[in-house]
């Protein structure tokens, strides 16, 4: 087993053995002058090899971060609307229909600086160290295993500093080559305009250079081992880097559009991730203690902890997976009021119409139906609306509505019941039952005392994700995926950008084929339960953890062939925004960064956010930098902090104003 491997090699890497060598590579991070490479050499340990494989498992780089992940589904979901905070949502807690700031509501407001701190120390540091140990072999005596991995290092801070430019536009850089503070040189603070040339054509060198090697058996076997993410693959490094610098042309193609267009014809005929297995990421269990990932660390805690967030879009299951309600009607005291009975998903599902993820990545609620929550407004003033809808089919052909007898109604699945009692004037009076049971059922769900705050029960009155893809520790975090890389070519082909392979129809069919694929294999392959180590919480239900496992495999080509004929009929920029819906809902709550920067990149071209922000929540253009930064470095504060405002655009968007919501 792959895990076991890992842990293994993380293990021998901490021991170095005899011929005197310190026990613990951790102690060669924080005194790295105290370790020769001639002592590593007589231990049989690379030291650059060891920087290089403890690099790809910092924390939030290539696999999942408990803070970070709860930050980011709290209020990154107040941002893209990725899942469904009720209590912002509709008036069930009476919460005012007026504008909050998001800004301050990020916790201790830490998570605005993670990526800035980590790009500054721990997502630098094992390069910086490998750097100035690559330094000082005389270029003659580098082996084939050292400058390996200093280029993958490289390929590492590249990709790590994109992420910081994504999110603050300028951050202390240092240009490949230098061990930087190391050598007491002081990093330059650079923005995206400067790097994302700079990392374009490093990895086009580095690309070029891994298409041209081959490895001798001992530095393969070697590879193997270090290598936690893909292996020892070189063809699979070569797809990751191609990857990375196609998301990189089409994140600056607002505003340097001839550099996309040059990348893309320059990837045409390369490999690229293109295969379901293709995803960059590692699994939280292949580096934690298996006891301490349920309750401790790892983004299941996060998805635990917040199962506030677990109310699944209305916009994922209706508008872009084309799982329909079924609406009726029915008249009461001379109104046509309207109700979800169920949905079209058993024969959408068959026939190829309803999105397949539906069943991989959604659970049903407890009438059976695929049935979400907006994240507009809903004061409850509109009878219609779709949550009133939603709660209305619970009590509307119940004999409370036209038996004066029954006074109260019970719902949902053997042992876990809830129940509603009339008032004292909707017992006596049938012409005010349906009032009062509507504001009751909205109000229930609305305060969460439906699952009482903890996902995965079995009580749920609305759709909520789907606990086994959450819950699986084995999943790889999608910091990059094969399907990134296909709806990345079929935007740059509506758009014209570059000569792409293929059309745009092709590659957007294709990338809902991989998604389907992965996420029924995320699904379905999780081996945990409520009596493995780690485990399902206890206080899950085991009827919802079995039932959320899909019955059958369902032909993911017949719907995107479905799909892929809508597509044709649309418009360039509703071509555009689908290709995001695609992107949001494949990544979906274990990648808020991918999507976040698409949406305000796509802005400029579509006249709109085709995101889906609550609208009670200011947009935020960007995170805001370490206030420490005033005090301990004044110079480059005084140039950075004209732009430390979450309203000012990054310049990848090409925009000078903030979009807006409704609100702001």
């Amino acid at each position: 087993m792959k895990n076991s491997v890992i842990k293994t090699l993380l293990s021998l890497l901490l021991v170095f053995g005899a011929n005197g060598c310190q026990s613990e590579l951790e102690e060669l991070y924080q005194d790295p002058d105290g370790f020769s490479k001639t002592q590593a050499d007589k231990a049989g340990v690379s030291i650059i090899a060891g920087y290089f494989t403890s690099q790809l498992t910092r924390g939030f780089l290539l696999r999942g971060d408990y803070g970070s992940a709860y930050h980011q589904l709290r209020s990154g979901s107040r941002i893209m609307g990725t899942g469904v905070q009720l209590y912002y949502t509709t008036n069930a807690y009476g919460f005012a229909y007026t504008l909050y700031d998001v800004e301050n509501d990020w916790g201790s407001n830490s998570f605005n600086r993670t990526v800035f701190n980590n790009i500054n120390s721990p997502w630098i540091k094992q390069v910086l160290w490998g750097q100035k140990e690559f330094n000082k072999i005389p270029e003659d005596q580098r082996t084939q295993s050292d400058v390996l991995y200093m280029r993958l290092l490289h390929v590492l801070k590249a990709y790590g500093y994109q992420r910081a430019i994504d999110l603050y536009d300028e951050v202390p850089y240092f240009q490949t080559g230098s061990a930087g503070a190391l050598d007491g040189e002081k990093a330059e603070y650079l923005g995206q305009e400067e790097i994302y040339p700079i990392i374009i054509e490093e990895l086009k060198e580095i690309e070029e250079y891994l298409a041209n090697l081959t490895l001798d058996d001992a530095t393969q076997t070697s590879f193997q081992q270090q290598d936690v993410i893909f292996s020892g693959d070189i063809t699979q490094w070569r797809k990751y880097i191609n990857s990375l610098r196609l998301r990189w042309a089409m994140n600056i193609s607002e505003v340097m559009p001839n550099i996309t267009s040059t990348v893309i014809s320059e990837l045409s005929g390369k490999p690229m991730l293109d295969q379901a297995t293709d995803v960059a990421g590692l699994a939280d269990i292949a580096i934690v203690e298996p006891y301490r990932l349920q309750v401790e660390l790892g983004i299941t805690r996060a998805f635990r902890e917040r199962a506030d967030e677990a109310r699944a879009p209305k916009r994922f299951l209706h508008d872009v997976m084309h799982c329909i309600p079924e609406e009726k009607s029915i008249v009461v005291n001379g109104e046509t009021l309207y109700y979800f009975d169920s949905d079209n998903s058993e024969e959408g599902l068959a026939n190829g119409t309803v999105d397949p993820r539906v069943a991989y990545l959604f659970s049903k609620d407890i009438l059976g139906r695929y049935v979400g929550a907006e994240t507009s407004f809903d004061d409850g003033s509109d009878p219609n609306s779709y949550f009133s809808k939603a709660m209305r089919g619970y009590y509307i052909n119940h004999p409370i509505m036209t038996d004066l007898a029954v006074t109260e109604i019970t719902f949902g699945a053997a042992g876990n019941e809830h129940t509603i009692k009339l008032n004292d004037e909707a017992t006596a009076d049938l012409t005010k039952r349906e009032a009062f049971l509507l504001d009751a059922f909205r109000t229930f769900c609305g305060q969460y005392l439906d699952i009482g705050w903890v996902i995965g029960s079995d009580r749920n009155m609305i759709s909520e994700y789907n606990v086994r893809p959450q819950f699986n520790f084995d999943i790889r975090y999608p910091t990059l995926h094969a399907v990134e890389t296909e709806l990345s070519l079929a935007e740059a082909a509506v758009r014209g950008l570059g000569s792409v392979t293929g059309s745009a129809r092709e590659h957007y069919k294709k990338a809902i084929e991989l998604s389907c694929r992965y996420w029924y294999q995320m699904n379905t392959a999780n081996a945990y339960s409520k009596q493995t180590t780690p485990s399902f919480p206890s206080n899950m239900d085991q009827s919802r953890i079995d039932r959320d496992r899909p019955e059958v495999e369902y032909n993911e080509s017949a719907y995107a062939e479905y799909e892929a004929q809508r597509f044709d009929g649309l418009t360039d920029e509703e071509k555009v925004r689908s290709i995001f819906n695609q992107l949001q809902l494949h990544y979906n709550m274990f990648n808020f960064e991918t999507p976040y920067t698409a949406a305000r990149r796509l802005i400029s071209y579509l006249g709109d956010n085709p995101g889906s922000p609550y609208e009670v929540f200011q947009w935020k253009e960007r995170f805001l930098y370490d206030p420490s930064i005033q005090a301990t470095d004044p110079e480059n504060w005084s140039r950075i902090s004209q732009h430390d405002d979450y309203n000012l655009p990054i310049w990848f968007t090409g925009r000078q104003t903030k979009w807006k919501n409704v609100l702001e």
